[in-house]
């Protein structure tokens, strides 16, 4: 073996240390693109698995771009509404991230505490919301310019939605100290109950006078005793004989409904 030989030997075993660290960095590198990349579809997709994976790489990974990893995490806490983790992971990411690239971070960070205040200004904590809202509000005018009002985002609605924080945060602000609305009036009671007719009596009981057979001749049972038709037959006048002309038997007395009332067959 030659002294050359033996140098450049030598020079190859002094150099693998560095060509080793070399092809981690850039397995590392391509491993952020690709996670990163990974990310992006998975919150485009809402899918929490595929985001979660992605996050966990570059976790491991990202030291070039520390802000990455936090700032995925945010994403992902928000897309499993865990709204206390994102506002963590996405102020982590806000001081990992320059100046000059904290828009897409600070519009995210808004947005969370914006919500929280919602919540708690819904389940009535007033002094928490307030809290909250005056916190986003901070972001949005501590921005850059552009970052907010007169951004140029490509999405018409996040346009928006970035356009009118400022404005929108404040009118929440005002809402909190605004008294409730009245309650809504009570319903009127329904009406009571009609209590059920006594034992033998029916139901919207008539007057007693319409229910006789004939109301205008009076109680047919009064008119029977009055009439003696249950007497029996009235004895023959004085004087009278079975072929006289007063010994006529005497009527019975005239019934009420369909004809005649009969007299008691028991007495003939």
């Amino acid at each position: 073996m030659t002294r050359r030989t033996r140098l450049r030997r030598r020079l190859l075993i002094a150099s693998a240390p560095v060509v080793l660290v070399a092809l981690l960095a850039a397995a590392k590198l391509i491993s952020v693109v690709l996670a990163g990349h990974s990310a992006v579809a998975g919150f485009a997709a809402r899918d929490s698995d595929a985001l979660r994976g992605a996050v966990a790489t570059m976790q491991w990974l990202n030291v070039v771009e520390p802000a990455k990893a936090p700032f995925a995490a945010g994403t992902l806490a928000v897309l499993e509404n865990r709204l206390a983790d994102a506002d963590t992971q996405f102020s982590t990411a806000l001081q990992r991230t320059p100046p000059a690239q904290q828009c897409p971070v600070l519009v995210n960070l808004e947005l969370v505490r914006e919500r929280q205040g919602d919540i708690d200004a819904w389940e009535n904590r007033p002094d928490a919301a307030r809290e909250r809202y005056l916190r986003a509000l901070d972001l949005v005018t501590s921005a850059p310019p552009g970052c907010f009002g007169g951004n140029d985002d490509s999405d018409e609605q996040r346009r928006a939605v970035r356009a009118d924080a400022a404005a929108r945060l404040m009118a929440k602000l005002d809402g909190l100290d605004d008294p409730p609305p009245p309650p809504p009036a009570a319903a009127p009671p329904p009406p009571p109950v009609a209590a059920p007719p006594p034992a033998g009596v029916a139901p919207d009981d008539p007057d007693p006078v319409e229910r006789r057979l004939d109301p205008g001749a009076g109680d047919p049972l009064e008119r029977l005793r009055q009439g003696g038709a249950h007497a029996g037959p009235r004895p023959p006048a004085r004087g009278a004989g079975p072929g006289s002309r007063g010994g006529k038997k005497a009527p019975a007395a005239r019934g009420t409904g369909s004809g005649r009332v009969p007299a008691d067959s028991s007495s003939s």
